[in-house]
């Protein structure tokens, strides 16, 4: 699978529907090169569409030039080799020795510096809480005697 391949399908395809679905199918097969050689019952099934439509599809695509049939299946069974047509321009650009030069983009809305975690802070006074019991206050995560439950209660 070419990420490239992929990803110029995905953006540029000119196809709606089941037959946009046969191109990105034959771009998840394709090498780095266009080149790929799935059988048409499985662009089908990974597709989500007949044997037929393949067919029709794929003429349509030869007749557009979106795809070229390197060489076609020769028996029952045997698949085409097909080689995705992709603009020679899109892709990675050719490195010249230096490391490309990025921008290091800034935050609109920079973090504060500080570092503290706002449920940590101990410095409150604990809060109490009235049990629906007894309605006794006490310190809520402590536990406390309920007269009602005649029990421990946290």
């Amino acid at each position: 699978m070419s990420i490239k391949i992929m990803s110029w399908v995905l953006d540029h395809s000119p196809y709606v529907g089941k037959a946009r679905l046969v191109h990105v199918v034959l771009a998840d097969h394709a090498n780095d090169d266009g080149y790929c050689w799935p059988s048409q019952a499985t662009i089908a099934r990974r597709a989500g569409c007949s044997v037929e439509h393949v067919r029709v599809t794929v003429k349509q695509m030869v007749a557009e030039g979106f795809i070229k049939i390197i060489e076609p299946g020769t028996r029952e069974g045997d698949s085409h080799r097909y080689q995705l047509m992709v603009p020679k321009s899109f892709g990675v650009p050719k490195s010249d020795g230096q490391p490309p030069q990025v921008e290091t983009p800034t935050s609109p809305n920079p973090s504060p510096s500080n570092r503290k975690e706002p449920s940590k802070n101990h410095q409150k006074a604990p809060e109490k809480v009235e049990c629906p019991y007894c309605r006794q206050k006490f310190v809520w995560g402590k536990p406390h005697d309920c007269s009602a439950m005649n029990m421990r209660m946290r």
